[in-house]
This record gives structure tokens, C-alpha cells and sequence, in this order.
């Protein structure tokens, strides 16, 4: 089974990238996705309280996501903060993934949206791929998401590496900035390499 890691911006069309992966046969995990349950863990929920305070939580004492980022994303210190907290138990249920989708895949895609980009956080990978897409297009995207504003869409953008900090760690490209079709042509290029 190889590992490959996936990274992008903000905004960038990594899902769609994924999407593609999976359309050619791989197996896919999203970062995203476990952290959003990692918010729910007690000690993580515990964490944030002590880190970012109860402004953070609604009614029911469930992490408002919107809130956590504004709260989180002020800041390059904050971000960290956040990291420290929520990667450990992200990484551990990422791992238990990549290996139960690797008795049926050859190929896993682990999508990374944040955290160190460095050659190093990414030793246990067998490659990198970036996905990459203007900054204006990246913007409209995650604002057409519909819940963050501009505002806080470019405070994101200004705590994440640029696409020249990604690409020189990636073993692959992928530009989404254009036709889709565009995109397909370049992940079929990338997955051909990686199952030869």
C-alpha cells in the first residue's frame, strides 16, 4: 500500500482532487473529517475550553466550528495552539484509517488541511502531492461555502503556507485553478505514477 499525501490551501478543490482519487481506485481519508470528531472528544473539548475559553461552545457544550476559528485563526500563536491540541488524537485516528482502507486499496489518499508542511511531518508518506489554484479562485470557492466571510477566509489564508511553501516539499502538482477537466487529466497523470 502507498501512502500519499495530499495538501492544499484553503479553497484550493482538494475534495474534488480526492473525489478523483477515489474515482481511480483509491482509498481515501480527510483530516477534516476526523477533526471535526475529534472536537467532540472529551479531553479535546477539555483542551479547548482551558486554550480558547467558553466562548467557543454553544448552549449544549458543543465546539461551534465558526467560533473556534475565529478564535483560532487570529493568529499565527493561536493557530499553533489549536494544532497541539487537536493533531495528536487526528493523527492516531488517521493512522487506524490509512491501514484498515490499506487491506482493500493500494493506494490511500490521506487529504492534510493544516499542520507543519514540512518533508519531515510527512516522513511516514510515499509522496506528496499539492494541489494548487489562485488565490482568487481559492477565495470565491470558500466563501461560496457559505459559512465564513471574506474576512475570515483571508485570515485563514494568512496563517497557511503558500502554494511555493507546498510545492517545494511535493513530489506532484496538481493545478485546480482552471477546467476541471484540466484537473482529471492531471490526477490520472499523478495516479499512473504512483501504481506503476
Amino acid at each position: 500500500m502507498k501512502k500519499v499525501v495530499l495538501i492544499g490551501g484553503i479553497g484550493s478543490g482538494k475534495s474534488t482532487v480526492c473525489e478523483e482519487f477515489e474515482r481511480l481506485g483509491a482509498g481515501v481519508v480527510k483530516l477534516d473529517d476526523i477533526g471535526h470528531e475529534a472536537l467532540s472528544f472529551p479531553m479535546t473539548k477539555a483542551a479547548l475550553r482551558d486554550a480558547f475559553g467558553d466562548a467557543i461552545f454553544d448552549d449544549a457544550g458543543d465546539v461551534v466550528r465558526a467560533r473556534l476559528a475565529a478564535a483560532a485563526f487570529d493568529s499565527a500563536e493561536h493557530t499553533q495552539l489549536l494544532n497541539s491540541i487537536t493533531h495528536p488524537a487526528i493523527m492516531d485516528e488517521c493512522f487506524r484509517r490509512v491501514d484498515a482502507l490499506g487491506a482493500t486499496h493500494g493506494v490511500v489518499v490521506v487529504e492534510v488541511t493544516s499542520g507543519e508542511m514540512t518533508r519531515e511531518a510527512f516522513a511516514w508518506a510515499d509522496a506528496i502531492v499539492a494541489v494548487c489554484a489562485p488565490e482568487e479562485v481559492r477565495l470565491a470557492r470558500a466563501c461560496a461555502r457559505g459559512n465564513q466571510d471574506e474576512a475570515d477566509v483571508r485570515a485563514r489564508m494568512a496563517q497557511q503556507p503558500s502554494d511555493e511553501q507546498r510545492l517545494s516539499i511535493a513530489d506532484y502538482a496538481i493545478d485546480n485553478g482552471g477546467p476541471i477537466e484540466q484537473m482529471q487529466h492531471a490526477v490520472e497523470a499523478v495516479w499512473s505514477r504512483l501504481v506503476r
